[in-house]
């Protein structure tokens, strides 16, 4: 799903963690403050190499990585040329997805 970054962070000791991101998300946080609640990003001040913060947070922990912004504005330009920001969201089954969250059953007769 191209609208979904997923990112898995491997611990020393312990099991990993997967991430779920929002590219939008990451692409905004390169300029502004986004995102809320357990995912937010913003740019770092300015300094000698651009960068930018990322928060990660649940209810036990939370983790602030500074992420190099040219490297990270690069390959997400690349993954926008892949699917572009108005066709990421063409291949979700929509029906399916409001039924499944709907819990519905399904239309008699079908």
């Amino acid at each position: 799903m191209p609208a979904v970054i997923t990112v898995e962070f491997l611990a020393e000791r312990g099991p990993g963690v997967v991430w779920r991101i929002g590219r939008e998300l990451l692409h905004r946080g390169l300029t502004e403050m986004s995102g809320c609640r357990d995912v937010r990003m913003w740019p770092a001040l300015p300094g000698e190499r651009p960068s930018s913060w990322l928060l990660l947070e649940t209810q036990e922990v939370e983790a602030l990585f500074e992420l190099p912004t040219a490297e990270l504005a690069e390959w997400l330009d690349a993954t926008y040329r892949i699917t572009s920001a108005e066709t990421e969201m063409d291949a979700l089954d929509w029906d399916g997805f409001l039924l499944e969250l709907t819990g519905d059953p399904e239309t008699p007769g079908e």
